[in-house]
């Protein structure tokens, strides 16, 4: 590691933050407010490790990548379904009117991947976030039409949850007679997913993208990995927003 590696990282946010809280932690009086603002430095601190990061969302990336020898594309699969994330509202390069977010641009890449490999047809889901003009799901088609040359079979927009792109998209497949899917979201958030979509009636295979962690990564760390970043805090907080939404959602199937 250099020199310039640790003055960026210890300089950029969240890294000047943490010197900042370590600071007020010093120069605060009192117990309970120094005890309140060493608690908010020591979270900030962990969750913008990276090793922490992927420690927290490593449980969550349990399926196998498909198409390979561990997870070979099954065969009775009829169909993709690309999960949405959300729009970058303002995209004058594009266009007039909003395009995806990176979230579900790379879900769309790879959904478009797939159907190069398969030939299946794509479902797309999601509706539009509050304060949206347009739903993600019509513009996940334009997308994968006009970057991708792929054919979308089905668009549903009405959606604002995991847990209503899988009730609102299984009619669709119900009506045109497909049941097992090949279900496309990052791999973080696709335990809650398949386990929705399987409770809507369809046989699910997922397919995840964007894994965070990899077999064997704890004998590959690096310093850098012991020092704050942006992209790890970013990490923790997907991580600990699939963690809240699986115990959310099995509040709501019990209370059900």
């Amino acid at each position: 590691m250099t020199f310039y590696s640790l003055f960026k990282a210890l300089l950029l946010p969240p890294g000047i933050i943490i010197l900042i809280l370590i600071a007020a932690v010093w120069l605060t009086r009192g117990v309970l407010a120094r005890l309140l603002v060493f608690v908010a430095l020591l979270l900030l601190t962990l969750l913008s490790l990276p090793v922490v990061s992927v420690m927290l969302i490593q449980p969550l990336e349990r399926y196998p990548i498909i198409g390979t020898d561990q997870a070979p594309l099954p065969p009775e699969a009829r169909a993709i379904v690309i999960l949405s994330a959300g729009v970058r509202r303002v995209a004058p390069e594009y266009g007039s009117g909003p395009t995806l977010d990176d979230v579900s641009l790379r879900r769309v890449r790879y959904g478009a991947r797939l159907q190069r490999l398969t030939g299946l047809p794509i479902y797309v889901t999601g509706g539009s976030a509050p304060g949206e003009a347009r739903p993600v799901g019509p513009v996940m088609a334009e997308v994968l039409s006009d970057d991708y040359g792929a054919r979308v079979a089905g668009i549903e927009s009405e959606s604002r949850t995991t847990w209503e792109n899988a009730t609102l998209t299984a009619p669709l497949l119900e009506r045109d007679g497909i049941h097992h899917i090949l279900l496309v979201s990052d791999a973080w958030h696709l335990p809650r997913a398949v386990e929705v979509f399987e409770r809507a009636g369809l046989e699910v295979t997922p397919a995840p993208t964007a894994q965070f962690h990899h077999p064997g990564w704890t004998g590959t760390l690096k310093y850098s990995d012991w020092l704050p970043s942006a992209k790890a805090l970013q990490t923790s907080y997907y991580a600990i927003h699939e963690h809240l939404g699986r115990l959310w959602y099995q509040v709501r199937d019990w209370i059900e």
